[in-house]
């Protein structure tokens, strides 16, 4: 999925940051044994381009910081990120991580580095809340017509947090302790103690969780038809 263009213009950013940082890291020459002879005691010596250790680290650490938060979880460049934290001090190295980090960013702008699952998720998700829009835009008032919009809108944001547990880094679990799928409030309550919300969307989430879960045990007067409303706008948005 696309990510918001402030949150993208803020990433572009910092890796042109981690770039120039890179490009800064001190490389000096110094003077290594080249050849050693037993016999005349001469030792020669040959030149050697040297890394600066302590800033190289340093500029090594804030390349997996942005790389970690960048890049999808299920892309073939994970490899690469996971072996950046023991990238050796070597000039070739340097020049490595810096080119693989204007790679990154190319991709980031272009839009190339968007998880291709959750864009698929994405329109499937759309597609079934235009559904539940047409549900209870053909029904009839005074009816219970507007039941299954509620069911299927409920069962989009549920399969929409699902997803989110799955992006974390660390993942959050979406199971619980007896191996059974976690329900959609306690999967509201996990994301909001991860920080994904605050108090206030959750408590939003919560309404939409109860008219949900009202439609699906078959207590159709605890809601109605003005409420599947606003919730199928509110998730619609929410999930966007």
């Amino acid at each position: 999925m696309a990510l918001p263009p402030q949150l993208k213009q803020r990433y572009l950013a910092r890796l042109d940051e981690v770039i120039r940082k890179g490009e800064d890291v001190p490389v000096r020459d110094e003077q290594q044994v080249g050849s050693y002879n037993y016999i005349t005691k001469e030792t020669r010596y040959r030149p050697k381009k040297v890394v600066d250790w302590p800033t190289f680290v340093e500029w090594r650490t804030a390349c997996v910081t942005i790389l970690d938060q960048v890049v999808p979880q299920q892309s073939a460049h994970r490899a690469t990120i996971d072996a950046f934290s023991s990238l050796g001090n070597a000039p070739d190295k340097l020049q490595f991580g810096i080119s693989f980090l204007k790679a990154i960013r190319e991709d980031l702008k272009d839009d190339h580095l968007n998880d291709v699952a959750s864009e698929i998720e994405a329109e499937i998700a759309a597609d079934y809340m235009g559904q539940a829009e047409r549900l209870l835009s053909e029904g009839s008032t005074g009816q219970y017509d507007h039941v299954p919009a509620a069911v299927l809108a409920g069962a989009v944001l549920e399969k929409a947090l699902r997803t989110k547990c799955r992006q974390l880094s660390p993942t959050e679990s979406s199971t619980g302790s007896d191996g059974r799928p976690l329900r959609l409030n306690s999967l509201i309550d996990a994301l909001k103690k991860r920080g994904v919300y605050n108090e206030l969307v959750a408590k939003q989430l919560r309404a939409w969780a109860g008219i949900r879960n009202s439609a699906a045990h078959g207590n159709f007067d605890e809601f109605n038809r003005e409420q599947v409303q606003a919730m199928i706008d509110g998730i619609s948005r929410f999930i966007a």
